[in-house]
C-alpha cells in the first residue's frame, strides 16, 4: 500500500469536490502530508471514528474526516465536507504529544461560490512569555509568511475573543473574495506554507525533560480543548445539521 493510499485522499471516502468548482485545498495539504508516515486511527477515547473516516454520504452532507497517528503527535486529523451542495469545508489539526512543546496546528477552510473563509494559526501549549526562547523557536518561523499573506483582501481581526486568546501571534482570519486568481492562489499557498512550517518544527522538536513543563502542557491542553468545545459556533451548528453523535466525533478528531 502506498502512502497516498494510506491517507486515501483520492478515494470516495475523502472526496475533493473540485469537480464542483471548489479549490483543490485537500490535494494541496495531502501533497505535503503524503511525505509523512501517517497511520490511520480507528478509535479515539474508546469511540470508533469509522462513521466519519469511512465517509458520510447524506443528501446535504458529504465527505469524511480521518485522524492519523504521526510521529511526536497524539493525532493529525484531516477532512473535508460538502454542505448543502454549496459550501466546501476543510480542516487539518495536529496535536503534539505531552512530551513535546511545539505548538498545535490549526487550519480551517470554508468556501462558497464567491468567498474563501480561512483561519490559520499555531496554538502554543506552554506560556510563550515564561518559556524562554519559545517564540523564537516555535512561533517566529511563521513571521515571514504572516507578513506575506496578512494583506490578502478580506483578512481581518478574528471576531471571537476566545479564539484570539489561543491562536498565537501569527494567526490569520478572514473572508477572501474569489474575484481574482491571485486571491485564490494566495489562500492555497497560505495553507501550504503554514503546514510546511509546522511539519519542519515537528521534525526538529526534541522531547522535553522537565516534569513541571509536561504537567503544564497537559493542563493547558485540557483547558484549550474545553474552550473549543464550549465556544466553537461552527461545531454547534454542525451538530444541528448532522446530529450529536457525528458532531462529537468531529470534535474528537479536531481536538
Amino acid at each position: 500500500m502506498t502512502q497516498e493510499e494510506k491517507i486515501r485522499f483520492k478515494s470516495k471516502a475523502l472526496p475533493t469536490f473540485t469537480e464542483r468548482g471548489f479549490q483543490p485545498i485537500l490535494e494541496r495539504m495531502c501533497s505535503v502530508l503524503e511525505k509523512q508516515n501517517l497511520q490511520p486511527i480507528d478509535t479515539l477515547k474508546g469511540r470508533s471514528v469509522k462513521p466519519l473516516s469511512d465517509g458520510v454520504d447524506k443528501p446535504f452532507f458529504k465527505g469524511s474526516f480521518i485522524p492519523f497517528k504521526m510521529e511526536k503527535c497524539e493525532k493529525l486529523a484531516l477532512g473535508s465536507f460538502l454542505i448543502m451542495d454549496k459550501i466546501l469545508t476543510a480542516a487539518i489539526t495536529a496535536i503534539p504529544l505531552d512530551d513535546y512543546e511545539f505548538p498545535m496546528l490549526a487550519l480551517e477552510w470554508s468556501e462558497t461560490e464567491n468567498t474563501i473563509s480561512i483561519l490559520t494559526g499555531f496554538i502554543p501549549f506552554v506560556d510563550p512569555i515564561m518559556r524562554e526562547g519559545y517564540c523564537e523557536r516555535y512561533l517566529d518561523p511563521l513571521g515571514e509568511f504572516w507578513s506575506k499573506y496578512k494583506d490578502l483582501p478580506g483578512i481581518a481581526p478574528n471576531p471571537f475573543r476566545w479564539a484570539r486568546q489561543i491562536l498565537g501571534p501569527y494567526q490569520l482570519f478572514g473572508n477572501v473574495p474569489k474575484d481574482s486568481e491571485q486571491n485564490i492562489k494566495g489562500c492555497l499557498d497560505l495553507f501550504q506554507d503554514y503546514l510546511e512550517v509546522w511539519i519542519a518544527l515537528c521534525q526538529k522538536a526534541e522531547p522535553i525533560k522537565e516534569d513541571k513543563v509536561k504537567e503544564d502542557i497537559k493542563s493547558r491542553k485540557a483547558r484549550i480543548q474545553k474552550m473549543f468545545v464550549e465556544n466553537d459556533e461552527g461545531s454547534k451548528s454542525m451538530g444541528q445539521l448532522i446530529g450529536k453523535d457525528l458532531q462529537e466525533l468531529i470534535t474528537l478528531c479536531l481536538m
